[in-house]
């Protein structure tokens, strides 16, 4: 696959994932203490994480589209299952409680590149323009709109938590369409739509970075808003 896109875009994305990266641990950096003593142990782990990725998808893992369930479920389902364990027990609570909602707000910018190299793969043809701001895909608006609410919501509290919660609501909706309908194009038994054109992409490095790490760190970041401001 990376012979049929320019380097640019690859190089580009492995940029939007370190960001994502650091954002995550600038959150526990600019927490409570309790994040703060975890972050070398999530940086490693988390790096852990990405290497292990990276070795699955180079070694062509994903590209399997006969694999009943299909191998992407493999990434999606772990992450679900950590995000759950932060949010069901008692020490992943205390955990959770001590980011930074302020960091975890402006993480939702980078939004704003993963719509744009979204496009520039579909120019590609390599995911279906559904996954685009030309299609289903509304997440731009809340990348755009991040800053605002960081600022006039989480640091001078002039908006009232339920505003907060409203577009982290909105925001999590927009995630979960996109993500069914990434889902749905992707090459395996269960595609359903996009076969013109399916979503290629996630199968290949470092596209595999999106499902498996960028989109589940928007989701934990809504979830801990939306529990924030219940």
């Amino acid at each position: 696959m990376l012979d049929q896109i320019p380097f640019w875009l690859v190089a580009m994305f492995i940029g939007i994932t370190l960001a994502t990266y650091i954002g995550l641990l600038m959150s526990l950096m600019f927490g409570g203490e309790r994040a703060q003593r975890r972050l070398h142990v999530v940086a490693l782990v988390v790096l852990a994480w990405l290497i292990f990725q990276s070795a699955l998808s180079l070694n062509r893992w994903y590209m399997d589209r006969e694999a009943m369930p299909p191998h992407l479920v493999f990434p999606v389902a772990t992450m679900l299952v950590i995000i759950s364990l932060l949010f069901l027990t008692s020490r992943g609570r205390r955990f959770v409680d001590g980011l930074s909602p302020m960091v975890l707000t402006l993480i939702h910018v980078i939004r704003i590149p993963v719509e744009i190299s979204l496009y520039w793969l579909a120019f590609y043809k390599q995911v279906p323009w559904s996954m685009t701001f030309y299609g289903h895909n509304f997440d731009i608006i809340f990348g755009i709109t991040a800053p605002f609410i960081a600022y006039f919501g989480v640091y001078k509290k002039k908006l009232s938590p339920s505003i907060i919660k409203g577009w982290n609501v909105l925001g999590l909706i927009s995630l979960l369409i996109i993500v069914v309908t990434a889902f749905g194009a992707a090459p395996s038994p269960m595609q359903a739509w996009s076969f013109d054109q399916p979503n290629y992409a996630v199968l290949h490095f470092p596209f595999t970075w999106l499902p498996s790490f960028i989109v589940p760190i928007v989701l934990f970041a809504h979830l801990k808003a939306i529990l924030r401001n219940s």
